[in-house]
């Protein structure tokens, strides 16, 4: 029973969630063969702040600070 979780960025639409739950279950299914039936899947939202990407914090190169 395949169950997925997904870390996204708060603001898509409930369209829009629907829709990716539902490319996500095709996607697994096409991927693996589970019966869309057992597949789950679960969305958590996250402000754009609490996110680091490729080393990017709110769109900026992190940087570190030198150790003193």
């Amino acid at each position: 029973m395949p169950f997925i979780e997904c870390h996204i960025k708060s603001g898509l639409s409930q369209e829009r969630r629907v829709q990716l739950i539902r490319d996500i279950i095709q996607v697994t299914h096409d991927a693996i063969g589970s019966d869309p039936k057992i597949i789950n899947v679960i969305l958590h939202e996250h402000p754009a702040g609490n996110i680091s990407i490729s080393s990017r914090i709110n769109g900026e190169d992190f940087r570190k600070t030198a150790a003193a």
